[in-house]
């Protein structure tokens, strides 16, 4: 018995101490100006730190279906600037971000940040508009799939 708790423990360790590791990987639900680790060291996050929402209210028939645009914010221990980035990320007709190709149903951004390549997929901005309820920023959530390349 004694064997496998230091076997257990010794593995413990070896999978705690390996850098490089994501905290974040797969679909993450996001709130408004929260902030998620994606690598511990060299010490990588992202916030969802802005959204604007002109998609077509729920109920409501429009000429435009509007869209809902994200501001990511990135930060790492390592940059040279040591400035946060800011990433934009767009659904629905995103015509001014992409004219080539401006309705999206998702949108995919290859990112490089603090030596590590991320692909970032922004899958759903919730909730939608209605026409009867205004939503608040701080309600929102953002789906968004975090892939380590």
């Amino acid at each position: 018995m004694k064997k496998l708790a230091i076997l257990l423990l010794i593995g413990a360790s070896t999978i705690a101490c390996q850098e490089g590791s994501i905290n974040k990987q797969g679909d993450q639900g996001i709130r408004y100006k929260e902030t998620v680790t994606l690598n511990e060291s060299p010490k990588a996050t992202l916030t969802f730190s802005e959204v604007e929402d002109s998609r077509c209210p729920e109920g409501v028939q429009c000429v435009w279906a509007g869209n809902a645009t994200v501001d990511l914010t990135l930060t790492s221990s390592i940059s040279a600037s040591n400035e946060p980035e800011l990433v934009k990320m767009c659904l629905g007709d995103c015509r001014t971000l992409y004219p080539k190709n401006p309705y999206r149903t998702a949108d995919t951004l290859n990112y490089t940040l603090a030596g590590q390549s991320y692909r970032f997929i922004l899958k759903a901005v919730n909730p939608s508009p209605k026409a009867d309820k205004e939503v608040k920023k701080e309600d929102y959530t953002i789906t968004l799939g975090i892939e380590k390349m």
